[in-house]
């Protein structure tokens, strides 16, 4: 028998220390694989807690996969056959800077993730999870969902909601359920970098509506609307991908008497709005509840990998979604959806958010700094910045430059929705995907370096 003492965290139920100190010291190495622990009412003496407590332990240890019993033996630890670890993700052994993608900084601590996941290990009704999820989502998960929305100002009762694996997935939901086959839908002409593909493959056509400083012209609109007779429009109107202009109040305004007008469904994407602490216009789907589907995620706020779309939908239209969902695989995965559950209701999501906004300051003032002078948007809380390149080069011959320096950015093209009438010269520079702040300043000091030199001339020697 091991002689074994643990060192308990008296704040929480004795059972869960218990348990707790015996995980702690398996994964520490004092308490190796058949290892036998202390007889349960000898533990219980030394610890000075009750028998009970010490039994509830054992098999809250025993749910947990680190012990086993046997008659006549007692509890030992049980021996594990260990998966293959986890290998590193490319950018964290060649060296690359990939300032390609919109996410959130690496802010989650071990503790965070770990708590969520114990609390799921500890739940009766845990191996629900492995179920098909319903088309709209777990219950717990629309109720969740419908708490999430009211940092964005919207009130919606939980029959409105519904859960997607991801925003872009419950995009394509909200899309194809409001879409037929050769339909067209208007669209800011600059966008979303997967628009086009998404509206190929859903065998519908974009029509680019032009833009100013305050985002999509409404003149644009009511004249595609007229012309074109379509009746969907897609807007990022918050943060918007990849200019970062945040809409005006009397522009939502005008483009909502527009979509009433003809009588347009509205798709707001919404994903990037809560990085932005500052006071901000009215949703959409808070100006015109009864035309506008929102969809939002926990991606570009908390974690990229928590996969969690959420969409608000007019009175009565969640059916439509529902089928579709269906069809599509595109349901959340519970497990996800567990640990943002436990996140949000326990506050840890507020403080996750509030480390990726000072975070992605941090390194938009990096940016702001080594950028002095050239010409970009940055709007407060944009989790990139939109720069201008100088005359000598093009956007798509800067990022492929760039990226034979291990710096990776998107040029103009990847977000033109229409032909282009002009060359691009912008490229976006994203915040998040470095692993530190240092190695983000690096990336926008490789940037500046290259905009202050010039293209390389093609040469070919000739005999």
């Amino acid at each position: 028998m091991t002689i074994w003492m643990p060192v308990l965290d008296r704040s929480k139920p004795l059972y869960l220390a218990i348990a707790d100190a015996i995980a702690r010291d398996v994964d520490g190495g004092s308490l190796v694989e058949g290892a036998r622990l202390p007889p349960q009412r000898e533990l219980a003496w030394k610890l000075g807690v009750t028998l009970g407590t010490v039994t509830r332990a054992y098999k809250e240890a025993e749910d947990r996969g680190l012990l086993a019993g046997e008659v006549g033996r007692g509890s030992y630890i049980r021996p594990t056959r260990q998966a293959t670890p986890m290998p590193q993700l490319l950018k964290e052994t060649s060296g690359l800077i990939d300032l390609s993608h919109a996410i959130p900084p690496p802010v989650v601590t071990a503790e965070e993730f770990d708590a969520a996941m114990m609390a799921v290990m500890r739940d009766p009704r845990r191996l629900d999870l492995l179920d098909y999820a319903p088309p709209e989502g777990f219950p717990q998960h629309k109720t969740m969902a419908a708490n999430w929305l009211k940092r964005s100002g919207i009130e919606v009762g939980e029959q409105n909601v519904v859960i997607s694996a991801g925003a872009h997935l419950g995009f394509i939901t909200v899309l194809e359920a409001m879409s037929a086959p050769g339909d067209k839908i208007m669209a800011e002409e600059m966008n979303y970098a997967l628009l086009r593909n998404t509206f190929r493959n859903a065998h519908v056509e974009p029509v680019p509506l032009a833009m100013d400083d305050d985002g999509l012209l409404p003149e644009a609109l009511d004249k595609a609307a007229r012309v074109s007779k379509s009746k969907l429009l897609y807007l990022v109107p918050s943060l918007q991908n990849p200019t970062t202009n945040t809409m005006s109040r009397r522009r939502r305004d005008a483009i909502v008497s527009i979509a009433r007008k003809h009588d347009l469904c509205i798709i707001e994407d919404d994903i990037f709005r809560l990085l932005d602490s500052r006071t901000q216009p009215p949703t959409f789907y808070a100006l015109a509840p009864e035309r506008t589907f929102h969809v939002t995620s926990l991606s570009k706020t908390l974690a990229p990998g928590l996969r969690i779309g959420i969409i608000a939908t007019p009175e009565g239209h969640d059916r439509a979604l529902k089928s579709h969902i269906r069809s599509m695989a595109s349901r959340n995965v519970g497990l996800a959806g567990e640990i943002a559950r436990h996140w949000i209701e326990t506050d840890t999501a507020d403080a996750i958010l509030t480390r990726s906004r000072n975070e992605l300051a941090a390194r938009r003032n990096y940016f702001l700094e080594i950028f002095k002078g050239a010409k970009f948007r940055c709007e407060p809380g944009a989790p990139f910045g939109w720069l201008q390149l100088p005359a000598h080069w093009t956007a798509t011959r800067f990022a492929s430059a760039l990226a034979a320096r291990n710096v990776r950015v998107s040029p103009t093209a990847a977000f033109q929705l229409g032909p282009a009438t002009t060359p691009g010269n912008h490229v976006r520079v994203c915040f998040g995907g470095p692993y530190s702040g240092v190695q983000a300043r690096r990336g926008f000091e490789l940037i500046r370096e290259l905009m202050n030199e010039s293209p390389d001339d093609d040469f070919t020697p000739v005999a």
